[in-house]
């Protein structure tokens, strides 16, 4: 106790020196707590995205169709199968599962009028589709699209670009399964509006069973089974054990991850761009907190040299060295937890419209509208602890350094 109260005296001297040096170290922490709430939240919203509109917790297909669906290829029809009941049961018997969705997509041109679009069509089972996605909650015109209705679902930005409402006529001419053009026409049922862009614009829904005659498909025929699972981790790992249980056979698992890929090392580059920035300031901090070890030695010269003649020993001076040291990280560790707990807050319950900045679509981010952060009390105090021990680990060696002075030397201060 003795040599703290000495420190926390010591501390307070030239409290500008001290609170330039914690000023930095609460910077460090309120951006690091700042990103990385932001990324969490960032994240969170776009894989939800991917999820609720695109692809779900786990995807069953022909690796060649998902191959060059993810790439934006044409989407090939040769690549379709027919779900076997043993195949629909173990899917079933997964933990975590909510339910599943036989989809049958392929790519289309869209055209209304003088203009033809490129669209990806997704034809799905009515009855089993909100069970797995939440496209049918947006719609903001119109209906959804039911069995044995010729009508198609679109979203608002292709509504847009053709100028189209609910009730005018479109054409989807594709090539059928025998290599032949064909067409499939009929009403705007409904429109919706996701906060997903590519969903928006590039994607048409369609009842499965039109499409398979269209197509010239046998019945039952899918281009993937889609699976919706109680959370993101369990989505995962019954994606792994999946895939094992099929082992090397015609079909692929893979989750929602694997899918977007775009997302994953955005997320990867996100945090490794948290760290690296938080890395700086700290860097910047240790080199203030020497600098200050190092300055109050000097000004100090004679004290080091009284408390030696008294009987101090050299670890002892460096400990009130160190204390010193950690009493600037742990003010500046307060600070900085204390901004960020009041940004995150106020992220939390207002979030960042990222419209307002610039359009993420054009990045290939599935989302658009508002960003909230997200807590993590274990950074606040990871980081806390961190940035106390930094301070009091770049202290070491000036402490050292002013802890090693001749006794009669200092006091006569040569």
């Amino acid at each position: 106790m003795y040599l703290l109260r000495i420190a926390l005296r010591n501390l307070f001297r030239r409290k500008g020196r001290t609170f330039l040096i914690a000023g930095i170290l609460t910077l460090a922490v309120f951006l690091f707590l700042w990103l990385e709430s932001f990324m969490i939240g960032f994240m969170d919203v776009s894989f939800g995205n991917i999820i609720d509109f695109e692809t779900p917790h786990i995807e069953v297909g022909r690796e060649g169709f998902l191959e060059d669906a993810q790439k934006g290829r044409e989407l090939p029809l040769a690549e379709t199968f027919t779900p076997g009941e043993e195949l629909v049961e173990e899917i079933e018997a997964r933990e975590g599962f909510v339910a599943l969705t036989p989809i049958l997509e392929f790519s289309a041109d869209f055209i209304a009028g003088r203009h033809q679009f490129p669209v990806r069509v997704r034809s799905i089972d009515p009855q089993s589709f909100g069970d797995v996605f939440r496209n049918q909650e947006y719609l903001i015109s119109g209906e959804f699209v039911e069995t044995g209705d010729p009508g198609i679902v679109i979203g608002r930005e292709l509504g847009r670009f053709f100028n189209l409402e609910v009730g005018d006529f479109y054409t989807l001419r594709f090539q059928d399964s025998g290599g032949s053009f064909n067409t499939m026409q009929g009403e705007v049922r409904g429109i919706v509006n996701v906060p997903h862009p590519e969903m928006n614009l590039g994607t048409v829904f369609v009842a499965r069973d039109q499409a398979q005659a269209a197509l010239g498909l046998e019945e039952g025929k899918i281009s993937q089974i889609m699976v919706r699972m109680g959370n993101r981790d369990i989505g995962r790992k019954e994606a792994q054990n999946l895939s094992g249980l099929l082992g090397n056979g015609d079909l692929t698992v893979r989750s929602y991850r694997e899918g977007a890929e775009i997302l994953v090392h955005l997320e990867t580059w996100g945090f490794i761009e948290t760290y690296f920035i938080l890395a700086l300031f700290l860097l910047v901090g240790a080199i203030g907190i020497i600098s200050v070890v190092v300055l109050a030695a000097i000004e100090r010269v004679k004290e080091i040299g009284m408390m030696k003649a008294m009987g101090l020993k050299e670890s002892e001076i460096v400990r009130i060295f160190i204390l010193e040291a950690g009493g600037i990280g742990a003010v500046g560790g307060l600070m900085g937890c204390l901004l960020g707990g009041i940004t995150v807050f106020l992220m939390k319950a207002y979030g960042i419209n990222m419209e307002a900045f610039f359009d993420l679509s054009e990045f290939g981010v599935p989302m658009v509208g508002r960003i909230y952060g997200a807590w993590n009390p274990i950074s606040f105090f990871l980081i806390f602890v961190f940035v106390i021990l930094l301070s009091m680990v770049a202290s070491l060696i000036p402490s050292y350094w002013a802890a090693r002075k001749d006794p009669v030397v200092a006091i006569r201060d040569r």
